[in-house]
């Protein structure tokens, strides 16, 4: 358990698009490789020591541009990418000790502004949809392509030399004049070779769709044996035979393995075996991978199934609440009864129209949670007292995007178990922060002491029904997995909750 969670955590950091390190190491050992003279262990060391050196400062300037935002970013990576090169550059010019020791440098910093560029391009174009491809890749469809080029390969080198049949062997070269001038020949050349290495094919495709599919996966590996064995003894001559009948054979040339007229020749039947012994593991592993994508793609579509659910719990929980609270304002005939229908009604927008989306922006998640606690703090100020820090630089960013309505759940707990389950006074401190990616949400709230008379823990009756704390838990695990931490501690008068999210990147 430990070595897979290491193993997960590892790579999903130095492969994170935000830490694309990796991909300058992989480099750095590249360039040493290619460049060394002489090449040992030590030099090769040596090597990767001295480019780790010179590059340093450039990471270091990446990483600090990665960390900030906007104008200082770019100003960070001019640094990087311009400044420190052509730095560099200068004083190798004017330094023979230093143009000594930092030599053929020139490609390197050129490799590495193409290394950026190439970042640059994966995270700004649009990846090519290859899903409509997906179906028509099949293995049967490739060697069905592989066919095509062999036969249109070798009916090029065919038609670029004058009789080839009588002139065995020939020379591998193609005349694209001579072939484009004798199409007609060159057709018909394809139409023979492409008939000869069908012969191959459908060897192929009978052990596959025939033999492998229906013999061996309903009866088994001994029946599958007995059975593609009489098939091939059967099956190698008259195929033999039927490549005889092409016109490219003639008395001294044939395109049978054995190289006679002889369809029933021991090398044509080897080579029906080797096509059925190749293709046996070749067929089994493509569909051990399919099986595998399968179960992959239903793992992913019931993860999101479950997150629409576990979504879908949340809105009515939280719908229903709210309600309650309103109703009870309106009969009280308070005068923030208006501003609180327009608040839910902010609300109730957020989760129609945004709710069950896959990702939102922070900002207008800090929004929906802003006016959720706006609503709560005008019922209970009578006898709560709120402390709510959000920072309005967090409260405008629209750079980094979050799962929808995951953290109104820890205020919502808050408030329906510290505050709503006692009429005495009670008190509730959310501390909201971002650091580079990083969102944490602190909730610390006071508990009736009635709560620690009761058999059930606090912790225990904040989780109440599986909606609250126990949802979040399982929507954490399903869409940040290895990208959150949960901590949850429960005293005798008070509850903390502490929350932190790796957010994605808008851009």
């Amino acid at each position: 358990m430990f070595s897979r969670s290491f193993s997960k955590t590892f790579f999903s950091y130095f492969f994170s698009p935000y830490m694309p390190f990796s991909l300058y190491l992989a480099f750095i050992v590249s360039y040493a490789f290619l460049t060394v003279n002489e090449l040992n262990w030590i030099t090769f060391a040596q090597r990767v020591c001295v480019l780790a050196i010179l590059i340093s400062p450039v990471l270091w300037c990446k990483y600090q541009s990665l960390r900030s935002e906007k104008t200082a970013a770019l100003a960070w990576w001019a640094i990087g990418f311009i400044m420190l090169p052509l730095g560099h550059l200068i004083i190798r010019e004017n330094s023979n000790s230093y143009e000594e020791f930092f030599d053929n440098t020139l490609a390197l910093f050129i490799s590495l502004v193409a290394i950026e560029i190439i970042i640059f391009l994966r995270r700004k174009v649009k990846p090519l949809n290859l899903s409509r491809f997906k179906d028509k890749v099949t293995m049967d469809n490739t060697l069905l392509a592989i066919v095509v080029c062999f036969s249109l390969f070798w009916s090029l080198v065919f038609n670029s030399v004058d009789n080839p049949i009588e002139n065995q062997p020939i020379h591998v070269i193609i005349d694209l004049k001579r072939n484009l001038l004798r199409f007609d020949e060159l057709l018909t050349y394809f139409v023979q070779f492409f008939a000869f290495y069908m012969c191959g094919y459908f060897i192929y495709w009978i052990n596959h769709h025939v033999l492998i599919n229906n013999v061996m996966a309903r009866f088994g590996v001994f029946h599958y044996l007995w059975t593609a064995c009489t098939f091939t003894l059967i099956a190698a001559p008259l195929l033999s035979q039927l490549t005889l009948f092409l016109p490219i054979n003639s008395v001294e040339f044939t395109l049978l393995p054995s190289g006679n007229d002889d369809p029933f020749d021991v090398w044509n039947l080897r080579i029906a075996f080797i096509i059925m012994m190749i293709s046996l593991p070749l067929i089994l592993a493509f569909k051990w991978q399919q099986q595998v994508a399968e179960v992959s793609l239903l793992k992913q579509q019931n993860t999101e199934a479950e997150l629409k659910w576990l979504q879908q719990q949340i809105n009515p929980h939280f719908l229903f609440n709210t309600l309650n609270n309103l109703y009870s304002m309106v009969l009280t005939k308070k005068a923030q009864a208006p501003q609180c229908i327009l608040q839910l009604s902010n609300l109730l927008r957020f989760v129609v129209y945004k709710g069950g989306n896959h990702r939102v922006s922070l900002k207008d998640e800090i929004a929906y949670l802003t006016d959720y606690i706006a609503l709560q703090q005008i019922r209970v100020s009578h006898k709560a007292t709120l402390t709510i820090n959000i920072d309005q630089k967090l409260a405008e960013n629209t750079q980094f995007k979050i799962a929808p309505l995951l953290l109104i759940v820890l205020i919502e707990n808050a408030f329906k178990h510290g505050i709503d389950a006692t009429d005495k006074p009670a008190w509730l401190s959310v501390d909201l922060s971002l650091e580079h990616n990083k969102l944490s949400l602190i909730c610390h709230n006071s508990i009736d002491e009635r709560l620690n008379n009761s058999q059930s823990k606090p912790h225990e009756k904040q989780i109440d029904g599986g909606l609250g704390l126990e949802n979040l838990q399982r929507r954490l695990a399903l869409d940040y997995t290895n990208k959150h931490q949960l901590n949850i501690s429960s005293q005798p008068h008070e509850f903390l909750v502490t929350l932190t999210v790796e957010l994605e990147n808008n851009g």
